[in-house]
């Protein structure tokens, strides 16, 4: 009997997980930012200056939660593209969403 509600207690916790939502605003100017990535969650393929990207919910298969990482991407003006990452971490908790909003002041770096 012990067993079966040890067993039934576990279930329970582990059916509790509720992911997380992440959408990426794109506020640079001029600029279109392509293949972005919360360290290795997919976002979004590509966003124009002004665009908002789909919220895109983070199971426990991909990310277990909560976790902290910063954003990748590809910037693309004037015909050329270079890989940025940002300098800021980005933190999400279960059945939390969280609006990153990517702009001229955002802190980046090109780790290439």
């Amino acid at each position: 009997m012990k067993y079966l509600l040890a067993i039934l207690l576990a279930t329970t916790l582990l059916s509790c997980y509720k992911p997380g939502k992440i959408e990426v605003v794109n506020n640079i100017d001029n600029v279109e930012i392509i293949d972005v990535k919360w360290g290795d969650v997919y976002i979004v393929n590509s966003l124009l200056p002004g665009e908002s990207s789909e919220k895109v919910t983070v199971l426990k298969s991909e990310e277990k939660l909560p976790s902290v990482h910063s954003v990748s991407f590809k910037m693309s003006a004037n015909g050329r593209i270079i890989f940025l990452e940002t300098k800021g971490t980005y933190s999400l908790d279960q059945d939390e969403t969280i609006s990153i909003i990517l702009d001229d002041n955002t802190g980046v770096k090109n780790n290439n």
